[in-house]
């Protein structure tokens, strides 16, 4: 075992040695093993053939700063230096870039000076106390450095062999302070020094030392390394064929049971995010992985299609997963699952008699499951809803296309599901799927009728609704009122979207009529269900839709339960009072004139009952009386807002002034000062001022202040009385002036 372990770490430390010539070309001097020697000044550089033994180089360990560290991202396998005495340029290459780091850290830092600079004492049984002090409360400036000395091949290794001293000596109380050791280095938040001890050459021993929680009492701990080794198996639905992906997943896999199992309660915000970070950054180089690799994709999807659960199961993680990467390159991951026939292959799970995957083949074999065994179908909805949650277009392409028979079959499948699954959870992933399938938004208009054929020309639509036909009702258990529900929001967005057509179709099938009956089921989640579609016919705005509600009696039930939710002991505190008051706060807003009317006048003593608290029926009633007194007297012929008689006065009405203005002042100023411009000398002459002129000009103006008579004239007409005598003799005095004047 000695000589094994030697052989290994000779090949550590095994790479080519390389000299920069005059021409500035690398020169291979020969392939060999590195070690370092010596300490302090004394220190030496030695490079040795590997199959002679020959020393090929020698040389003194310079300044760290003449080293350099390179390679190819985090694979630095090469470190380059300049002899500081020849002035030659050297270069060492590794196959291995743990035993260059090594290397590396051996040249930069002398062990015997670098222990003395330590931050950090090597983890012994005796000092665990103060270096859990340690880390318990790092400073910002010091976190780098301590993941350093953290990460270093010496540190893991002392505090592993730590780790079993104490676990072979039964000591609870070194176990405990390892434990608040392991715990402090993931709370760090330093992603390479979490991935170093989540390697596959520690990391089992890291689940060891995160076993002893001291918060926890012996009988609540988990055996983590138990449970890794026994009761986690990896199935491999598809090769890889890349040992770095393999390697990653599984990497990912770690990070994911530390951060949800190990330690869930002991994780700060920091290093949540740290974590969950570094699983995003998996995730997407794993799918993007999968995405470009043709082969991988079309084994998958040929498993898929001969209903192997487990590749089912691989499929649907694969498109939750993408939910995390970013939307870029998800899309290109649907793109390519969507070319390869996903929807196809998913077809056949919803199929009358899905075929029995075990046919033939071990049943007690890992990943063949007949459908029938575990909910198939339903992990193919999810499926699909994740593929139309982000793109709709290619999962519309196969359900809507005329030839794709399959996919109408799986249409006509799911619609039926919605209607009679059992799992609540199920029917609204599929009535989502529905709307998204419905959503003409991102279509063109030649596009959007086509597509919409297989709902109004072809029976979907029929089959959507027929929950909602009394005919086809059934016994009101939680599922067949949850599918009314869902039947009444797919209609009322068919309605928001789909214009005429759906307007057509909710009238010729009288479905309006349908839904308006659920305002009398006991359910007030089903009484919502009718106000919505309700809602989306008012909200069209077509006087026809209006017409039809009106004749069809629809709002009666509507304004029954309106009253009825603001009957104590609700006091219109409730979900249906609000709905409906949207409702009458859009008619009103919108004036739409024909509900308007409808509304007031049937409807009247509750909307006076509730005037005072309600805005909204305040409003509408307010709203009733300017359309009425409009349709009496219309702005285009009545500019002043009505009809005038010969005095300039609006028949039984008095002129209105603004608020916080009196009688006299600047109002009668005004006025006298047009009788003054007009014709001051004709009245005066006549000594008729109610009386029309020869001028043509009507008693009266046709502006909004002419059509208003003074208060003054207004004074009389009630009174019945002549002109005031010290008025008349104003006027004629006025008139003499104005003939002095002319002369």
């Amino acid at each position: 075992m000695g000589a094994e372990g030697t052989a290994a770490k000779q090949q550590k430390f095994r790479g080519k040695l390389y000299s920069l010539s005059e021409d500035s070309a690398w020169t291979d001097v020969g392939t060999g093993y590195t070690t370092v020697i010596g300490s302090g000044k004394d220190r030496r550089l030695i490079f040795k053939d590997e199959e002679s033994g020959e020393v090929l180089h020698e040389r003194p360990v310079f300044h760290s700063e003449v080293y350099q560290l390179q390679g190819e991202g985090e694979r630095q396998t090469i470190i380059v230096w300049e002899d500081q005495e020849d002035q030659k340029d050297w270069a060492l290459s590794f196959q291995d870039p743990d035993g260059t780091t090594e290397i590396f850290e051996l040249i930069c830092n002398d062990p015997e000076i670098a222990d003395s600079k330590r931050l950090l004492p090597l983890p012994k049984i005796g000092n665990l106390q103060e270096l859990v002090r340690k880390l318990f409360c790092v400073p910002p400036s010091q976190r780098e450095a301590l993941a350093s000395e953290l990460a270093s091949p010496k540190f893991v290794a002392e505090l592993r062999d730590t780790f079993h001293n104490a676990e072979d000596l039964s000591s609870e109380k070194e176990l405990g302070q390892i434990f608040n050791v392991a715990k402090s280095i993931f709370l760090l938040s330093n992603q390479k020094l979490t991935e170093r001890y989540l390697q596959e050459d520690v990391y089992e021993d890291v689940l060891g030392m995160l076993e002893f929680d001291e918060s926890l009492p012996a009988s609540k701990r988990i055996a983590h390394r138990e449970v890794v080794k026994s009761k986690v198996k990896y199935n491999e639905v598809v090769s890889f064929e890349d040992e770095k992906t393999l390697a990653r997943v599984h990497f990912n896999y770690r990070l994911l049971y530390l951060k949800d199992i190990v330690l869930p309660r002991a994780l700060d915000d920091g290093a949540f995010a740290s974590l969950v970070q570094m699983i995003h950054t998996n995730l997407t180089i794993i799918l993007d992985h999968l995405q470009r690799n043709g082969q991988i994709m079309e084994r998958l999807l040929e498993q898929v299609k001969q209903q192997d659960m487990q590749s089912l199961l691989f499929l649907q993680d694969a498109c939750r997963l993408s939910r995390q990467i970013p939307p870029m390159q998800r899309q290109v991951l649907y793109d390519k699952m969507a070319d390869g026939g996903i929807f196809d292959a998913l077809a056949v799970f919803f199929g009358e008699k899905p075929a029995d995957a075990s046919d033939g083949k071990d049943a007690n074999a890992p990943g063949i499951k007949a459908p029938r065994e575990h909910p198939a179908r339903h992990h193919a909805v999810e499926v699909i809803l994740l593929h139309a949650t982000c793109d709709p277009s290619h999962l519309r392409n196969f359900l809507t296309r005329e030839d794709s028979e399959a996919g109408r079959a799986v249409l006509g499948a799911m619609i039926q599901m919605m209607v009679s699954e059992d799992d609540q959870g199920v029917q609204s992933q599929i009535a989502e799927v529905i709307r998204a399938v419905m959503d003409p938004s991102a279509l063109e208009h030649r596009e959007h009728d086509k597509r919409l054929d297989v709902f109004y020309e072809r029976g979907a639509m029929d089959e959507i609704v027929a929950p909602l036909r009394p005919e086809n009702s059934r016994p009101a258990s939680p599922q067949a009122c949850f599918a009314q529900q869902l039947v009444c929001e797919i209609v009322a967005f068919a309605i928001a979207r789909h214009g005429n057509r759906a307007k057509a179709y909710v009238v010729r099938h009288s479905l309006a009529q349908h839904a308006a009956q659920l305002l009398n089921a006991p359910q007030r989640y089903l009484q919502l269900a009718a106000v919505r579609v309700l809602r989306a016919l008012v909200g069209s705005k077509d006087d026809n839709i209006n017409r039809y509600l009106i004749n069809k009696g629809l709002l009666a039930p509507l304004m029954k339960c309106f009253e009825q939710s603001l009957a104590p002991p609700a006091l219109g505190t409730n979900l249906m009072a609000s709905a409906v008051l949207e409702l009458l706060e859009f008619v009103r807003t919108e004036n739409l004139k024909i509900l308007v009317e409808h509304i007031c006048k049937q409807n009247a003593q509750i909307l006076k009952q509730h005037a005072a608290k309600l805005r909204t029926c305040e409003g509408l009633l307010l709203k009733y009386q300017q359309n009425l007194e409009y349709e009496a007297f219309p702005p285009a012929q009545h500019a002043a807002g009505g009809p005038m008689d010969g005095s300039g006065k609006r028949p039984g009405q008095r002129r209105m002034r603004s608020p916080g203005r009196d009688d006299a002042g600047e109002d009668d100023s005004y006025f006298e000062s047009l009788e003054d411009d007009g014709g001051e000398e004709d009245d005066a002459a006549s000594g008729d001022s109610n009386k029309p002129q020869g001028t043509g000009v009507k008693a009266g103006l046709s502006g909004l202040l002419g059509g208003y008579a003074d208060d003054d004239e207004e004074e009389k007409g009630a009174t019945g009385g002549g002109t005031d005598p010290d008025e008349k003799a104003n006027a004629e005095e006025a008139a003499a002036a104005a003939v002095a004047a002319a002369a």
